[in-house]
């Protein structure tokens, strides 16, 4: 710890609390303040301590927090960890504190534990071209079973929104591929046996059906909030605001443009009970639908 009247400098004690202030308080320099006497005691965070570092500006480090954000899957590795390693000062520049604009970016809607041995295993698989055995997690008739399938062919594993995904086929017979969740797979035990190799009709016909199972429909929603709700006061968004028209003095309607997803209309559902949907019809049949089902939870 320092003492200011140890600094030596040529300007008032005054003027040198005031200026270490200002820095403190915009988060420069990793500055921490100790008031347990007057005049303060001023120290230099570790973490900025030591280093030969350029100081990042504000600005810049807003940069590379978003570029970290927006880095493809598909660069390589050293990038990724060059940019992690900027990102990771430009946290420092604002104290850890992520700024408000990057806190609000979407965020991955599920976080699960994946197995590493599991997906151990399905690589040796695909590496040296044998089929396993496994069960797979599947809901039939509302009801969730593991499943034992006797025969899979994995032959690859991708990424898909966070989740790694495994690409399958079934048995020796069944001609379609198959794409699954790594998590929802379990119990893989390798066999004395070649895996089937789809053709490129197969997978051109799997990429298709992701393709497409992927689509989103741009949609116009209509709803009907409180006044004084979070979605009236734009702290929350759906979409693009395109329209905003008084009911009365107790509520608004407010229009977006915006992109039809299972996340939406998760989201719409949680807020039911102050928010109502008025348009599109099926978008609102599909929250109705879950109130519906949540009620006879507590009949």
């Amino acid at each position: 710890m320092v003492k200011l009247n140890q600094f030596g400098f040529d300007i008032s004690t005054r003027m040198l609390q005031r200026d270490l202030q200002s820095l403190y308080e915009q988060g420069c320099f990793g500055l921490e303040k100790d008031t347990r006497s007057k005049p303060y005691g001023w120290s230099i965070n570790a973490q900025w301590r030591g280093g030969n570092t350029k100081v990042m500006s504000s600005e810049m480090a807003e940069h590379y927090l978003l570029l970290e954000q927006l880095l493809p899957q598909s660069i390589p590795n050293e990038i990724k960890q060059s940019v992690h390693i900027k990102a990771e000062q430009a946290l420092k520049r604002f104290n850890g504190h992520v700024p408000d604009w990057l806190a609000t970016l979407p965020k991955p809607s599920l976080k699960v534990n994946v197995d590493t041995q599991l997906v151990e295993q399905i690589e040796h698989a695909i590496k040296h071209k044998r089929a396993v055995s496994a069960e797979l997690y599947r809901v039939l008739y509302d009801e969730a079973h593991w499943l034992k399938f006797a025969e899979l062919s994995f032959y690859n594993l991708v990424e898909q929104g966070g989740v790694l995904m495994g690409q399958f086929m079934v048995g020796e017979l069944h001609d379609k591929c198959y794409q699954m969740p790594v998590y929802r797979i379990r119990n893989v035990h390798i066999l004395q046996k070649t895996r089937r190799e789809p053709s490129a009709e197969q997978l051109k016909s799997l990429r298709s059906a992701i393709n497409k199972g992927m689509s989103q429909e741009a949609i116009e929603l209509v709803i009907k909030v409180p006044t004084h709700s979070a979605i009236n006061q734009e702290f929350i968004e759906l979409g693009e605001l395109i329209d905003k028209q008084k009911v009365d003095d107790k509520n608004v309607l407010v229009t977006y443009q915006t992109i039809d997803t299972e996340q939406l209309t998760n989201e719409l559902f949680k807020c039911a009970h102050w928010l109502e949907v008025i348009k599109p019809e099926k978008l609102r049949q599909r929250v109705i639908s879950k109130l519906k089902a949540a009620t006879t939870n507590y009949l």
